[in-house]
């Protein structure tokens, strides 16, 4: 009888094991990336920043982004290439096990928070954001960077009020 107990206290032990394993080992999407979102915001209503490069229905892909924090919206349109390469810093940088949240240990009542969306070709996507918290790697940055390095030569599509 204890035989037998111990016997099935193994097998709950390993199988739950390997359905933690099995749900925190997560793959980079197969498809191709049809579209990436990033933003952060502080405490002011305008964000610092916001940037996306969409698909449109002609398979088009137009970036609006932000050149500088704070600033206006620019656009520009950019071909598959540049969408290779955010697909690259996204396994690179393995943005794909992103948890879908974080948020401090300790609780705080002002800061900044940031979302981050990448949906591909086989309808899977990646969705993560964070309350003063994020991840400890680069990709975020990355991303950020390359969509202000791309619009530089963008045309301006928002007009804030102070100019």
């Amino acid at each position: 009888m204890m035989c037998i107990m111990r016997r099935g206290l193994f097998f709950c032990l390993i199988g739950g094991l390997f359905s933690f394993l099995g749900c925190a080992m997560k793959k980079m999407p197969e498809g191709e990336l049809v579209s990436v979102e990033f933003s952060r915001h502080g405490t002011m209503a305008r964000p610092v920043f916001k940037g996306s490069v969409m698909q449109d229905s002609t398979g088009t892909f137009l970036l609006t982004a932000m050149k500088e924090s704070y600033g206006p919206l620019f656009e520009k349109t950019v071909d598959t290439e540049v969408m290779k390469h955010f697909r690259q810093i996204i396994e690179e940088e393995k943005m794909y096990k992103y948890k879908e949240s974080y948020t401090p240990i300790l609780k705080v009542l002002d800061g900044w928070h940031w979302s981050f969306r990448a949906r591909f070709s086989d309808g899977s996507s990646i969705y993560s954001h964070g309350f003063n918290a994020g991840p400890r790697d680069n990709g975020l940055v990355r991303i950020r960077g390359y969509m202000q390095e791309l619009v530089q030569n963008g045309v301006q599509v928002e007009f804030l009020e102070e100019e």
